[in-house]
């Protein structure tokens, strides 16, 4: 695959101020340096491939002013990480003849890049480009989509489709889907009816329980494969340039927080931001804040590099036949537990240390019991 037909190179010199504070410090040196020829001596070197769509729901949005260029321009004023990590900016990708045209694009371009196990940030765009992401998963048994956004984004009547239903369309092309969480949810713009209806394979996490313990929602994006991040979930004193202007909402740190902990996640290699608005960007605030966002996710990823060591405890409960498997990362302090189907498959599933000492007090984890019944239905 030639992902050089794909994009519009960056032009660094319109992107990277040479007075910006930090000078050869700063991040957008870094990435202009491994950012040259897009070949796959070159790719297979790098960690984390950033690139841009500049649609917003099928229509283009214009070259220079777009929300991914942007957020370049405020990303990469910001600090260079210590280490190794290697990012490249692949640029913006070229326009389709349909909307159709731009879906199936970013889903050769997220397929080729997994394959290749290199971790994207996509910057947007409209949250609906969240399917073109998605179709690269459509052979992953256990794919779990976690979207951070203050509304259920699916269809409720006859309208067309857009970044407001995505989600009706992703369900039908994941009959099958092993998880969604819908993180950060507001309830009184969210209908509950709707999504209890996703009860066999959704796992939720409203705004004020994100917000009594954040620490949940670490435990969902740990399990996730990719992130569709709305910046529409945040205040609009936050994020006064996007659309959704919601008065409650995401501060700007926990949505830092949130992306940092989706970049800590071993499983998760797709990061999509959307929703920016950026032409509306009057004030750069918003921009600054969707740069900020992405910069802690690659701060994340970074710490990937670590080399983190893992205990395993074989905890026995009365009535179950076989020992409940823990695992304890001693120096992030994280745990999971593995969840065996009646096939003989197994995952492993993020877990608190709580349900550790749960399972050793003897009482079965509600959430290993669920995850179970989850593996015992996907293998019939």
């Amino acid at each position: 695959m030639n992902l050089t037909d794909y994009f519009d190179l960056v032009d660094f010199s319109q992107i990277i101020e040479k007075s910006a504070p930090l000078g050869k410090y700063g991040l957008g040196p870094h990435v202009e340096r491994f950012s040259g020829t897009i070949n796959l001596k070159s790719l297979i070197k790098t960690d984390i491939a950033l690139l841009g769509i500049p649609e917003t729901n099928g229509k283009r949005q214009k070259k220079g002013s777009s929300s991914p260029d942007i957020i370049r321009k405020s990303l990469y004023r910001l600090a260079a990480f210590e280490g190794k990590l290697k990012i490249s900016d692949l640029g913006n990708l070229k326009p389709s003849i349909s909307h159709k045209g731009t879906l199936l694009a970013l889903r050769d371009i997220v397929e080729y890049l997994n394959e290749l196990n290199i971790v994207t940030v996509v910057l947007g765009g409209s949250q609906e480009l969240t399917i073109g992401i998605c179709e690269a998963f459509r052979n992953e048994r256990f794919f779990w989509l976690s979207a951070i956004d203050a509304v259920f984004d699916v269809k409720t009547g006859t309208e067309t489709f857009s970044s407001k239903n995505y989600l009706t369309r992703l369900f039908r092309m994941f009959p099958h889907l092993f998880q969604f969480s819908l993180i950060g949810y507001q309830q009184h713009l969210t209908g509950e009816q709707l999504l209890n209806k996703t009860s066999d394979f959704g796992n939720h996490l409203r705004l004020g329980e994100l917000r009594d313990n954040i620490n949940q929602a670490e435990l969902l994006l740990r399990n996730s494969n990719v992130l569709s991040f709305d910046m529409g979930a945040l205040k609009y004193i936050e994020a006064p340039a996007t659309s959704a202007r919601n008065p409650n909402g995401l501060r700007g740190e926990e949505a830092c927080q949130l992306a940092h902990y989706a970049g800590l996640s071993p499983r998760l290699s797709v990061f999509g931001l959307f929703e920016t608005a950026a032409e509306n960007n009057k004030d750069g605030l918003t921009s600054a804040l969707a740069a900020e966002i992405t910069w802690y996710f690659l701060k994340g990823v970074s710490a990937r590099k670590q080399c983190f060591t893992r205990t395993a405890y074989k905890v026995e409960i009365e009535d179950l036949d076989h020992p409940v498997v823990f695992r304890h990362e001693r120096e992030l302090n994280r745990w999971w537990f593995d969840v065996k189907g009646i096939n003989g498959e197994t995952i492993e599933i993020a877990c608190s240390e709580e349900e550790y000492r749960q399972a050793a007090a003897n009482e079965i984890p509600e959430r290993w019991l669920r995850f179970l019944q989850k593996m015992d239905r996907l293998s019939k």
